[in-house]
């Protein structure tokens, strides 16, 4: 056989790559490998948000909220650190004395350690100031472990519930500040802990929060804690979304002169980091 019919023959014998094949080595490939390199990500995020309201007229008032959130999470090790503060006063129009109506500042750290992915135990630490409250400082640690109910997740969404009973411990160091500057006496509280976390991802970029914490005194004078936030945010890019926090605070048995209730709506922008 000639040699022209010999390399014919091995050409024919030799398998064509399908038409959609791609070389790993084209620039194609791997640019689409470094994309999903960087979609990757570490166990470490974290988000910094700012909100601010302004009014004027018959009252002139601002109020000025910023807040700020990393977490760590593994398949044993969760970690949650946590920020939050507002500053706000007001004025009736034709008066010059500006009285506070927000200031508060606080900061927590919560640990989860998973035996399995349905049972964990967790520590959590923190405190918080709150002068229009007359709450000078409170200092708040608990121990439990947590049920994981429902968890569920697919590419960018997730459904999230978890549920915690554990005992927690809160001291609360009271102060007056105004109309008059006094001390109040101060109030520590022992109690079971019962509290649940949610998670719901509607589509890509709109994310509902949920977390609550039942505080029950049953070992001295009857007394209920309450403390609630919900979050609703709507991702504009990758890394901005729009938010909108309701908190609910309740106390039984505020300081001297206080309501038991209070709430707050603040709308405003976070940035993810």
């Amino acid at each position: 056989m000639s040699p022209f019919f010999v390399l014919i023959a091995a050409m024919a014998q030799t398998p064509s790559p399908p038409p959609d094949a791609e070389d790993a080595s084209s620039p194609a490939s791997v640019a689409a490998a470094a994309e999903d390199d960087e979609e990757e990500e570490g166990p470490w995020t974290g988000s910094f948000g700012l909100g601010a309201s302004f009014f004027s007229g018959n009252s002139r008032a601002f109020t000025l909220t910023g807040d700020a959130l990393a977490e760590y999470d593994s398949p044993v090790w969760a970690l949650t650190l946590e920020a939050d503060g507002a500053y706000g006063n007001a004025a009736a129009e034709g008066e010059e004395e500006r009285e506070d109506t927000a200031k508060t500042l606080g900061g927590w750290a919560r640990a989860d350690y998973r035996f399995t992915p349905l049972f964990s135990v967790y520590g959590f630490a923190g405190a918080e100031a709150d002068q229009p409250a007359s709450l000078e400082l409170r200092v708040e640690t608990e121990l439990g472990v947590g049920l994981t109910v429902l968890e569920r997740k697919k590419k960018e969404k997730e459904l999230f519930l978890r549920t915690y009973l554990g005992a927690g411990y809160a001291k609360d160091r009271r102060f007056q500040y105004f109309p008059t500057r006094e001390n109040l006496p101060d109030v520590t509280l022992w109690s079971p802990a019962v509290g649940v976390a949610f998670r719901y991802d509607i589509n890509e970029r709109v994310h509902l929060r949920e977390d609550a914490i039942l505080l029950p005194d049953i070992f001295g004078d009857t007394r209920v804690l309450l403390d609630s936030t919900t979050k609703l945010s709507v991702h504009l890019t990758d890394r901005f979304a729009f938010t909108t926090f309701f908190e609910l605070q309740h106390d039984s048995v505020p300081a001297q002169g206080k309501v038991r209730t209070d709430t707050s709506l603040s709308v405003g922008g976070e940035l993810e980091l």
